[in-house]
């Protein structure tokens, strides 16, 4: 049987559904018979039975107990140590890179884009990372390592990387396919200092760092690197104070290197080189998933007028939910709002 799940979530995580006057009508759709639900292969999708089902599921004492058990379960996976989005991602993608890429020809349209190109301008990202390793004979910390797309460019150049996640998905991944890498399974702020202190000649967060808290962050960074070692930083930084994007400000974040004895040995604006990669995610979604999205609910709107009326909020939350996605990845919206930037930083004392 193929599950069909949904799930609304907001800022503060999952959200719940009140039926209201909807559970009057719980009775009359229970007491139907489901035709054929699901059939093997062609898989045909009974709307009355899908209902049915999550509706035993909210009613029912053993479900509605069973339910509450795994919430109750979740919670206590934080998402940070199990990512399935990510581990989508790197499915589609087949190069093991989590990052936006880098293109040479910021003026590529999407519709001149294929998968293949994402992968090559994945890997170009990586190669300009590893690059910026001075250190090529000290381990390197590859702090939030994804699904180790640049731990294997960095075996190629003979680099000793230590893989660091929290996140069970990737770290089953890297451990899978690059046995002989040293992994820390933890998030950067809780690394065992007495292991790791002084130990790394580069310490890398390849769009990582917005995750990281800066108070704790830096101490840390300076007790982890030996002396003259190096900070290696790209990701996308606000350029003003919009709310609701993620990321340090860029001013702020400058100002702050600078007080804490920071300085950079690399600057590099790599905006338009991620563009292209937003061009495509955006026209895919734009124009295509949200299409497809909208005519699948309008067409149970059409068909199935009772199932409609039980699901709209859930409707409406899928559906806000999808545009608050598309909008992250606009690249007008983008452009406006961040800049990315590939850095190098060592301490001054």
């Amino acid at each position: 049987m193929r599950v069909v799940t949904v799930e609304t979530r907001s800022p503060s995580g999952p959200e719940s559904t009140i039926l209201g006057p909807a559970m009057l009508e719980i009775p009359l759709i229970l007491s139907k018979k489901p035709g054929a639900a699901m059939r093997k292969g062609t898989e045909t999708l009974n709307t009355a039975s899908i209902i049915q089902s999550i509706l035993k599921r909210i009613v029912y004492p053993r479900h509605f107990w069973s339910g509450i058990m795994h919430q109750r379960a979740m919670a206590h996976t934080a998402r940070v140590y199990d990512d399935s989005q990510l581990s989508l991602y790197a499915e589609i993608l087949p190069g093991d890179f989590l990052n936006l890429g880098h293109f040479e020809d910021p003026g590529l349209q999407p519709q001149d884009i294929t998968l293949r190109d994402i992968v090559r301008a994945q890997a170009r990202h990586a190669e300009l990372v590893a690059e910026l390793i001075a250190d090529s004979t000290s381990p390197v910390l590859d702090v939030g390592c994804g699904m180790g797309g640049l731990i294997r460019v960095m075996l190629a150049k003979g680099l000793s990387p230590v893989a660091l996640s929290p996140d069970r998905n990737q770290i089953r991944h890297v451990r899978a396919k690059y046995p002989t890498v040293t992994i820390v399974e933890t998030k950067f702020e809780d690394i065992p200092l007495d292991e790791h202190i002084h130990r790394y000649g580069t310490i890398i967060t390849s769009e990582s760092l917005r995750y990281l808290k800066l108070d704790r962050a830096l101490p840390l960074m300076e007790k982890l690197l030996k002396p003259g070692g190096r900070w290696i930083a790209c990701d996308s930084f606000r350029v003003g104070e919009e709310r609701g994007r993620s990321g340090y400000v860029w001013a702020d974040f400058e100002r702050r290197m600078v007080r804490s004895d920071w300085r950079f040995v690399c600057q590099r604006d790599h905006t338009p080189n991620v563009v292209p990669t937003l061009r495509f995610v955006y026209m895919w979604g734009n124009d295509i998933a949200r299409p497809g999205v909208r005519f699948a609910f309008r067409k149970l709107q059409r068909k199935h007028p009772r199932a409609y009326y039980i699901l709209e909020e859930v409707i409406e939350a899928i559906n806000g939910r999808l545009d608050q996605n598309l909008d992250l990845v606009n690249p007008d919206a983008f452009v406006a709002h961040n800049k990315y930037m590939l850095l190098a930083m060592e301490k001054t004392s």
